[in-house]
């Protein structure tokens, strides 16, 4: 397939032309083209295609033009759709736009400047791909108006250099004519009239050849105010002298530029960067290699850049570029200014530089073009401080740093990161010496954790260590400990880690500013973007495109981390710890008042949220009717989606609840700790974090008592008797379910005492007092229908069941679960439908009636799995493996059971461990395999004994 560019777009497939003749697919394709084998972002192709006018489903139909483009190629490979764009992959030679590139290139290497003929070949072969101007009918699309430009300021470098051969072959005369017309377009241009006055005068055209130096000179001051530059000054002399050398055209020496700062003596990681960089731009089959690399302040990104350009600097004999754009300052360099120092390095007289910067940017495109010259663009701001300063023709090279991530210009990413803990000690010990770290090892890790591995902050650590020799270790880590004066503490000369972030957080607008100081008033590790909107906006209800701007801000100036997407869908963020610290300094100035309030509002959104998840997952231990409490919320779409998968959103969360329960508590907002620590207890037991829950009901004890709220002090008591009850710590599970008890009396609760006194009873269940089980548990029933709380009155039915299964009452047992069952679907309650049926399953199981308590038991499972509970899981699958066993289905039976000991193993409950292993043993035995029974038993004791839990008779032996 052939593509062209150089002229109106055109494709040939096999020789036939391609049918393609709408605008919007030929200008796709030229787009496309233009970054051939580079991802050209969504964005840039929507916003270029409709103008930038806003079309909701501008996405879709972009979609549909691809598709169509594809079909137009007849071969759907040759666009792809990868890092969020559409590249087209064009294979060598089948693009003229890179042919021509290469045979320019080719063409103006030193190595066949001896041979002007060869250079004539070449360039008369490149240019002769032109059949016009570039891209054609589709060039009014700025992306390729740029492209296009670029490629005509390529072609006339071409053109100079084909009449700099020619001139050197002696062809004086024979060029005149199509080097006047070449001129005469382009007054403006003193290398092309140059050329002009040397092959005139060698023509034997004196008086012509200074007419031309006249014409031009009025041309410079008319239009620009400026001489003619040093060099055709000096041409027009030697004319004038008759000193013009009759072979060789006149050329300036100029001095290749060597303008890179020093490089570090203790560079130390960034392996795989390096790699990646030196073969980006040493291999890259563009035309001119960009590598962009990205990252927060203090990273090292400059340090990374000036290591490997100075690697690089032998691959570029034609010189290194360097400029410091002060993109993280208030007043970023003006690409003007830097193309005018560019230009002077590069030999133009400082006369002779125009003041127009895209003819800056053209004049600094020809200086460059047939050299190797590697451009290193340090702390850029953006794209458009950026465009000029690119050079147009291969052999060149470009790297740029910056904070935030460049898209736009088709650079290959490198993104960086803090330095691992290994390397993070190893550069402090080469800054401070290695003896000393050596010698300290535990110290040197204490500082670098402290440090967040930044290498800013790890190399201020060592040179602050370096400048005192008789410190230890272990007196800067002290130091550094104090988070209200770390920042303090990393700051030697010239060296400040404070004052690196304070450029990135000073580039912000006010909302970004605001919420990256409040952002630093909460301990969560991670958290989605709608908190943002909660600690910036004093509404009640939080605005989603608000907070993704917010946080969309913070990343791209990398003053937050972006952590992955959660399990629920949802982009999680966090802070480095020194920007954490640095956000506490700054909001630490904004009155009191106005912290609290966010920080509220955060806590609330928290709760808002946990409070619509838990009300929609269930569990048959921890069932609490919620009181409504009112505050801030997040936007409808963000509640939506959380409500979509509540578990998934409590998995996401976790971290971050735990956190803000106690940081609510540490605040004193004992309510809000009440409240929120109580929507998590049904996570907490269809998830099994069995010591997260012992740890939140101590802090909502602890609130409740603070607060003397004796009806929250009821539901902390009670979860920990529920908890105990299920890790079989019966005597205190029955003492907690009492003092629950009492606590809801005296709060006036009655559905909560009768919840507690539920409790009590299946705790004597366990323990096997069966007459005192039997009255509580009547007694609860009978107050929970008569309060009409239907959920909380089946899982009472449920405990009654087990009560009559455990005593061998299969029959009253079978009643009690098919009552709840009953009332179960009226609540379409799948997970304590599924806690029945398993029971139910059982039962029937020790009745004989096999066939029922398989569908029972295997309905139970697939609702278990489908809600993703392990504890279920595991109950299910040990109910199944003991229907296997009393089917003498021996393999089947110990595959249930095996699966059920792993899920055991994972939720840490050893009493259920220890019962799921008696049941393997029994069917060891029964299938004959005796050692393996006892083994299995021996297991089982030894658990219980190191659990404290009494051994039942059937595993003495």
């Amino acid at each position: 397939m052939e593509f062209e560019v150089l002229g109106p777009l055109r494709v040939r497939a096999e020789g036939r032309p391609a049918p393609l003749s709408a605008t919007m697919p030929r200008t796709l394709l030229g787009m496309l083209l233009a970054r051939a084998n580079t991802p050209v972002s969504v964005d840039v192709l929507v916003d270029a295609l409709w103008a930038g006018r806003a079309d909701p489903r501008a996405a879709k139909k972009l979609q549909l033009h691809v598709h169509r483009l594809r079909r137009a190629l007849g071969d759907p490979g040759r666009i792809r759709f990868e890092h969020s764009g559409y590249t087209v992959r064009v294979h060598h030679d089948e693009l003229d736009a890179h042919r021509f590139e290469a045979l320019l290139a080719e063409g103006t290497d030193p190595a066949v400047a001896d041979d002007p003929a060869r250079t004539v070949t070449l360039l008369r072969k490149a240019l002769g791909l032109w059949r016009g101007e570039p891209f054609g009918d589709v060039a009014d699309v700025p992306l390729l108006r740029s492209e296009a430009d670029r490629l005509a300021e390529l072609r006339l470098t071409g053109l100079e250099a084909l009449y700099a051969a020619e001139l050197a072959s002696g062809h004086a005369t024979a060029i005149v004519p199509e080097l006047a017309e070449l001129a005469a377009r382009h007054p403006l241009r003193e290398r092309l009239q140059g050329l002009l006055m040397t092959a005139l005068y060698r023509a034997g055209r004196q008086v012509d050849a200074l007419e031309v130096y006249r014409r031009t000179r009025i041309a410079l001051v008319d239009e620009l105010g400026l001489e003619p530059g040093a060099e055709l000054a000096r041409l027009q002399q030697a004319i004038l002298s008759g000193d013009l050398d009759p072979d060789v055209p006149a050329t300036p020496t100029v001095v290749a530029p060597a303008q890179l700062p020093a490089g570090v003596a203790d560079f130390t990681g960034r392996d795989g960067q390096l790699t990646a960089i030196r073969a980006h731009l040493i291999e890259s089959p563009g035309p001119v290699p960009i590598s962009a690399v990205a990252g927060t302040a203090g990273v090292g990104k400059t340090t990374l850049a000036v290591h490997v350009a100075h690697q690089l600097s032998e691959q570029f004999p034609d010189g290194q570029l360097y400029v410091n754009l002060r993109g993280a300052e208030a007043q970023p360099l003006d690409p003007a200014g830097v193309l005018a120092r560019f230009l002077r390095a590069l030999g133009v007289d400082g006369t002779a530089i125009p003041d127009d910067i895209e003819e800056r940017a053209a004049l600094y495109r020809s200086r460059l073009a047939g050299r190797r010259v590697l451009v290193l663009l340090d702390n850029a701001s953006g794209e458009a401080q950026l465009r000029p300063l690119l050079p147009g023709a291969r052999g060149c090279a470009v790297l740029v740093t910056s904070r935030t991530r460049l898209t736009g210009l088709g650079a290959r990413q490198v993104d960086l990161a803090v330095l691992d803990g290994d390397q993070a000690v190893e550069l402090l010990a080469r800054v401070a010496g290695p003896p000393r770290v050596a010698a300290e090892p535990a110290a040197a890790e204490q500082i670098v954790r402290l440090c967040g591995c930044l290498p800013l902050a790890v190399r201020v650590a060592g040179a602050r260590l370096g400048a005192r020799p008789h410190w230890q270790l272990a007196r800067l880590a002290t130091d550094l400990a104090d988070e209200h004066h770390r920042l303090d503490e990393l700051r030697l000369g010239d060296l400040e880690v404070r004052a690196s972030l304070a450029l990135s957080y000073d580039g912000l607008d006010e909302p970004g500013r605001c919420a990256f100081r409040r952002l630093g008033l909460l301990d969560a590790p991670d958290f989605a973007a709608w908190v943002a909107a909660a600690l910036v906006g004093d509404d009640e209800h939080g605005d989603r495109s608000q907070a993704d701007k917010l946080v969309d801000a913070l990343v791209d100036a990398q003053l937050l981390d972006v952590a992955g997407r959660d399990a629920a869908g949802q982009i999680r963020y966090r802070f480095h710890d020194l920007l954490r610290t640095y956000a506490r300094e700054l909001v630490a100035k904004e009155p009191e008042a106005h912290r609290l309030a966010a920080q509220q509002r955060a806590f609330a959104g928290w709760f808002a949220l946990a409070d619509g998840a838990a009300r929609r997952v269930t569990s048959s231990t921890f069932g609490v009717p919620f009181d409504s409490i009112s505050g801030w919320q997040p936007d409808g779409d963000v509640t939506a989606a959380g409500l979509a998968d509540p578990l998934a959103w409590f998995e996401a969360e976790w971290a971050a609840l735990l956190s803000t329960v106690e940081q609510a508590r540490s605040v004193g907002a004992d309510g809000l700790t009440c409240a929120l620590a109580e929507r998590l207890a049904t996570f907490f037991v269809v998830r099994g974090r069995y010591d997260d829950w012992r740890w939140i009901c101590g802090v909502m004890l602890a609130a409740a008592q603070h607060a003397d709220d004796t009806r929250q002090q009821g539901i902390a008591l009670r979860g920990l008797g529920e908890l105990d009850l299920l890790q079989y710590r019966l005597d205190d599970s029955i003492a907690w379910f009492g003092q629950a008890r009492c606590a809801f009396e005296e709060a006036g609760d009655r559905n909560g005492q009768a919840l507690a006194t539920s409790g009590l009873g299946a705790a004597q269940v366990e323990a096997g007092r069966f007459t005192d089980a039997a009255t509580n548990l009547s007694q609860a029933l009978a107050e929970l229908r008569e309060l009409g709380d239907r959920r909380s009155e089946a899982w009472a039915l449920r405990r009654l069941g087990t009560m009559h299964q455990m005593q061998g009452r299969n029959e009253q047992a079978a009643v009690s679960f098919e009552q709840a069952l009953a009332v179960l679907d009226e609540l379409a309650d799948p997970l304590g439908r599924a806690s029945v049926l398993e029971r139910l399953g059982a039962v029937r199981t020790q009745q004989g009636r096999g066939r029922e308590a398989h569908a029972l038991i295997e309905r139970a499972l697939a609702l278990r799995r489908e809600h993703d509970d392990r504890f279920g899981q595991a109950r299910a699958l040990r109910s199944l493996g003991e229907l296997y066993r009393a089917e003498a289905r021996w393999d089947e039976a110990m595959n249930c059971l095996g699966d059920s000991l792993r899920l055991w193993r994972e939720l840490g409950l050893a009493r259920e461990l220890a019962r799921t292993l008696a049941s393997l043993g029994a069917v060891h035995e029964k299938a004959g395999n005796v050692a393996a029974a006892r083994t299995t038993r021996s297991e089982a004791r030894r658990l219980l004994t190191e659990a404290g839990l009494p051994v039942p008779d059937g595993l003495t032996r």
